[in-house]
């Protein structure tokens, strides 16, 4: 079956129904108001934001990123969507019905699970078509996963990929302060300062020498996009630690 025609994907292929439409930007107005005095966020370099659909790339501390992103970005939930693992987000009934259209949820495979897993071509195509629709955006967290606060991981190259094959930039960002308000492991977050910090886009075209695309051109292409990307991020923890001292 072609990945456009698999109904599990449909919600990224246009417009949600009025109802979820109205639902989620509600959900999103609550958030701001939470933030504006729970969790206070202080967003810098706002005038680095694209005109344009873009992939969001930042540190990844928390559950709250997301929300902190989007309101960063003055993005509602309607205007943005997430890359997850396939096997955990859409093979399971419950969290494919709930969650994957609250979230926009773009499916991710994992090399490890299955060879029926999804490709990376067709995250790309899903990708493509969603950013499409009224500028979305897309946030992918390079690390994989959480890490311990102020600590990055190693990046990986997907995002670099991603946005290689769509041609659509790559916007840096640090968050500083989630990991702190909620820890990993914890149910609950506490009250604390959050901000985010957006960094200068990075376009792929920067990056791509020879005008065919074969694979090791986008994979040469793709290493050093990651690499600045990171060394991106990296330095402004830094700089931010330094200034704290």
């Amino acid at each position: 079956m072609n990945v456009l025609d698999d109904p599990k994907y449909s919600h990224l292929l246009k417009r949600q129904p009025f109802y979820l439409r109205i639902g989620k930007t509600l959900l999103y107005n609550w958030a701001k108001f939470i933030f504006s005095w729970y969790t206070p966020i202080k967003v810098f370099g706002k005038e680095n934001i694209p005109d344009s659909s873009f992939i969001y790339c930042s540190n990844h501390n928390a559950h709250l990123d997301v929300i902190a992103l989007s309101i960063a970005a003055n993005k509602n939930f309607n205007d943005i969507g997430m890359l997850a693992a396939k096997d955990y987000w859409f093979d399971n009934s419950f969290r494919r019905n709930i969650m994957k259209p609250v979230m926009n949820l773009i499916p991710l495979g994992r090399k490890s699970v299955s060879v029926n897993d999804i490709t990376f071509e067709e995250t790309t195509i899903l990708s493509d078509k969603f950013m499409k629709i009224d500028k979305r955006c897309i946030i992918i967290f390079p690390e994989g996963t959480r890490g311990k606060a102020n600590v990055l991981n190693r990046f990986r190259k997907g995002p670099s990929r991603l946005a290689i094959g769509l041609n659509n930039p790559i916007l840096p960002a640090v968050i500083r302060g989630t990991g702190e308000s909620w820890p990993k492991g914890k149910i609950f977050f506490k009250p604390g300062k959050i901000s985010v910090y957006i960094l200068e886009a990075i376009y792929p075209e920067s990056f791509i020498n020879d005008k065919e695309l074969n694979k090791k051109n986008v994979f040469n292409a793709a290493k050093e996009m990651t690499t600045e990307i990171e060394k991106r991020i990296k330095n402004k923890l830094e700089e931010l630690k330094l200034n704290e001292q």
